[in-house]
């Protein structure tokens, strides 16, 4: 991942989202502003805020999540 990649990323809530999921978390998109390996931690901007995300919760977004959020 580099800087200024659209990536989805795991959006944790309280409150269940849909009856599939485990009601912890959603998924969301998001700008990678930064993302250092040794830290392991990625900085995404989503929504005006910037939201420090551990790595392991973020991945490259592609074509498939464009239209899958395209509706949101």
């Amino acid at each position: 991942m580099k800087n200024g990649d659209i990536v989805r990323f795991k959006s944790y809530t309280l409150r269940p989202v849909n009856n599939h999921d485990c009601g912890i978390w959603s998924w969301k998109l998001g700008l990678l502003v930064e993302y250092e390996k040794w830290e392991k931690v990625a900085s995404i901007l989503c929504e005006g805020e910037v939201l420090r995300i551990r790595a392991e919760d973020v991945q490259k977004s592609g074509k498939k999540d464009f239209e899958r959020f395209k509706n949101i």
